[in-house]
């Protein structure tokens, strides 16, 4: 399998990537994000600029720019406010459609209506088909089944920026043959390596894989006399583009994705969740396993950080074609799909 250099570094092909990949099927929020009325996320990616918001006909995506002037109606992030532009007050329906413009001459107006793009949904999580279409979504709930992932509300996000494609993101988390190498400080003395027992599978858009530690690394009998509902076992799915989902031993949920800011630059966004075995524990040992969640997942970020940002210097220069491994199946599958869906550029 050929990978171009130049697909992780030319603005013409990243233009062509959020047109083509990123405006078929999105990720844009959980069902935490939307619990309430009028509450919304606003997202920018590329030239889109898109609030997804809870409205009582449910959760409705809409261009987020003022029919007035074109500011943005819901500024960057997320919150709970009416649909209503803070520059002039102008309001607009759960339809998108604009309902009071003060002190305008409403008459004279040709422009009446929002943008509107279509949101599908599972299992709490929502997906932007910036496109025009229905993002399919029909792979999801298997993986989800298959990683034993429940999504719920963080009790920890953040978000890291980093310089690199947002390609480079996708391919340091589907394999493991890097863990003992890079995670010396993560990975490593949880149990996990390069050595572990991994196997994997693949969809039409999504992957996801099961490791295992080496018998001389399991620590399940620790683990369950702590937690009795948990196990020793990583668990982590991926659905094309931008989303990726992980469960650590049945205690403790994993959601990220990446937003691309432009050909060498990319914002991740993540959260952790807790997941069954974690909810079912003693308040203090609940609250001290959310806390090593959170450092430990810090430290991995760290640590994967500075290689994906290496690999985009690397990848900038001058050097040889990349040769994957046996080990890197997943990426195999992931650039199958990216070739084929980007035909190839």
């Amino acid at each position: 399998m050929s990978i171009e250099r130049r697909d992780y570094n030319d603005s013409n092909v990243f233009t062509r990537e959020l047109e083509t990949l990123f405006a078929e099927r999105l990720f844009a929020g959980t069902q935490s994000d939307f619990a309430q009325l009028d509450d919304y996320r606003s997202l920018r990616i590329g030239n889109k600029a898109v609030s997804l918001r809870r409205t009582r006909d449910g959760v409705r995506a809409f261009n987020n720019v003022c029919l007035h002037r074109n500011a943005l109606i819901d500024l960057p992030g997320c919150g709970n406010r009416p649909f209503r532009c803070s520059y002039h007050g102008w309001s607009y329906t759960s339809d998108g459609s604009l309902a009071t413009a003060p002190l305008a001459d409403v008459e004279c107006m040709t422009l009446r209506q929002l943008d509107t793009y279509p949101v599908s949904q599972t299992h709490g999580l929502y997906f932007l088909g910036l496109a025009g279409t229905a993002p399919p979504i029909d792979e999801v709930a298997q993986v989800l089944a298959d990683t034993g992932v429940v999504p719920d509300a963080p009790f920890h996000h953040a978000s890291l920026e980093h310089a690199c494609n947002w390609k480079l993101l996708v391919e340091n988390v589907l394999e493991g043959y890097h863990l003992s190498f890079v995670h010396a400080d993560s990975f490593r003395p949880a149990g996990f390596t390069s050595t572990g027992r991994y196997t994997w599978h693949g969809g039409q858009y999504t992957s996801w894989n099961d490791m295992l530690p080496s018998a001389a690394s399991d620590k399940s009998a620790t683990i369950q006399r702590l937690a009795p509902q948990a196990g020793h076992y990583y668990r982590h799915a991926y659905v094309f583009p931008d989303l990726f989902l992980s469960n650590t031993n049945g205690l403790v949920g994993f959601l990220s994705h990446v937003v691309p800011i432009d050909a060498a630059h990319t914002q991740l966004a993540w959260q952790l969740f807790e997941l069954p075995a974690l909810k079912a524990l003693a308040p203090a040992l609940r609250q001290h396993m959310k806390d090593e969640a959170i450092a430990f997942t810090q430290q991995a970020l760290a640590e994967d950080r500075v290689l994906v940002e290496a690999c985009q210097y690397g990848m900038s220069a001058e050097g040889p074609d990349v040769q994957l491994q046996p080990q890197e199946a997943r990426i195999r599958h992931f650039h199958a799909l990216y070739q084929t869906r980007m035909g190839h550029v």
